[in-house]
């Protein structure tokens, strides 16, 4: 058994320095990442999205011409062989978020336009589908800025409409990022108008087993898919990815071709100086003392899962996608301009807005056990590299799959990264 002391500073990757001439030197800016949330007092939920930087500063995009820095719809499209609409205008997915961001709508047209998507229209008694609606359960307005939120929010909306062109995307705001909030607002994203995916960027570290009946309750919603990131500090479990109710989504490293194509994919995790990484994990109740979890029938049979050291115990991941920072999106959020923004809380919405371009998620009472039933089929990449260890909680060497991915099911990648919408 390791045993590690936390790792609470992150630091950023270094690049050398460049020749110029004979003798003088000129230093390359350093390339980072940082939190694009600010973190809150206890037991308030931490989102899911970083910000790569240069510099110490946020890495924007100089020329105006150009397409910005990160991947756009282009690249996941081709690389995972996913369609562009879902059968289906009525499609919906709901986003979960904490505080208000008044311009995320005027950020979903820019980032429309900028990247050729249809522009959705605002949601009304007369535009019902393929439109965009923010219901704010009483957050003050604009509010998000300053912890940062409209980041995640940005992020969260215009992947999901980089995924799905044509689906209705509903925006719940909560008061702020506490449990109580957040939860109010799990229940009005899930209960819309029969909605049936939730997508959820947050979660609280450290956390790795039940923290009430109540509090797991809120996150129950048999037919509908509630989608959750696994979190960025590598490996350890974060709640509410680990309840067996959720679908809970890890992070890789997705490196495309010239031409948009597949090139390869790793679990992400920490690399050279750079700390960040897919959380994963069991639902043991081992470093928080939480009651456990146990995992679902459908889970602890796949193959391999004995592996993971979670024995009877719910395993976090169900499924993964990009979240490496450095491969991660173009972002554009009015408070930041044009970003590029990584993390779990660009990998959930990507799921999210998969399962919605299926449209079939109201026919299992648990989605994510399609994800199982699909496993080591075409309709999933096996992510077979790469480590999420950022040595922050104690790992047994002989589970080598709770933190590296590995050919078949690992904790870190679950079943693997979408090869078209089959396996959902």
């Amino acid at each position: 058994m390791r045993r590690f002391l936390p790792v609470l500073a992150i630091s950023a990757i270094v690049f050398g320095a460049t020749q110029v001439g004979a003798s003088a030197q000129v230093a390359v800016p350093t390339m980072g990442v940082k939190q694009a949330c600010t973190a809150g007092p206890a037991r308030t939920f931490q989102c899911f999205a970083l910000v790569v930087t240069q510099g110490g500063k946020v890495l924007g995009t100089s020329d105006p011409r150009a397409l910005p820095n990160g991947y756009g719809p282009a690249q996941y499209h081709r690389a995972y062989n996913l369609p562009t609409t879902a059968p289906s205008d009525s499609a919906t997915v709901a986003i979960v978020a904490a505080f208000d961001d008044q311009t995320i709508y005027r950020d979903l047209k820019r980032y429309s336009t900028r990247f050729g998507l249809p522009v959705p229209l605002r949601c009304s008694a007369t535009v019902k589908v393929s439109c965009f609606k923010k219901i704010n359960l009483g957050a003050p307005p604009n509010s998000a800025v300053v912890p940062g939120w409209d980041i995640e929010i940005a992020l969260d909306v215009e992947t999901v409409h980089a995924i799905c062109e044509n689906c209705k995307i509903v925006l719940v705001e909560a008061i702020r990022n506490t449990l109580t909030n957040l939860e109010a607002a799990q229940q009005k994203a899930a209960m819309y108008r029969g909605n049936t995916i939730v997508s959820n960027s947050y979660g609280l570290y450290g956390s790795d087993g039940s923290l009430s009946a109540s509090d797991d309750a809120a996150y129950n919603w048999p037919n509908k898919a509630i989608v959750f990131a696994a979190g960025d500090r590598g490996y350890g479990a974060s709640y509410p990815a680990v309840l067996n109710t959720v679908v809970a989504v890890g992070g890789t490293k997705l490196t495309v071709n010239a031409d948009n194509t597949y090139n390869s994919e790793q679990a992400w995790g920490p690399e050279g100086a750079n700390s960040w990484g897919t959380g994963s994990g069991c639902a043991d109740g081992q470093v928080s003392g939480l009651a456990s979890i146990p995992a679902t029938s459908f889970q602890s049979a796949i193959p391999g899962y004995s592996a993971t050291g979670c024995g009877s115990t719910r395993g976090s991941n169900d499924v993964s996608a990009n979240a490496d920072p450095y491969s991660g999106s173009a972002v554009y959020a009015s408070s930041s301009g044009w970003i590029q923004v990584g993390g779990t809380g660009l990998s959930a919405p990507l799921i999210a807005a998969v399962f919605a371009l299926k449209d079939t998620v109201s026919a299992n009472a648990k989605p994510a056990a399609t994800l199982y039933a699909n496993a080591g089929t075409s309709a999933f990449r096996d992510v077979t590299t790469g480590s999420d260890d950022a040595g922050q909680y104690p790992i047994p060497f002989s589970y080598p799959t709770a933190c590296n991915a590995v050919a078949g099911y690992d904790l870190p990648t679950g079943v693997g990264s979408p090869n078209g919408i089959g396996g959902f």
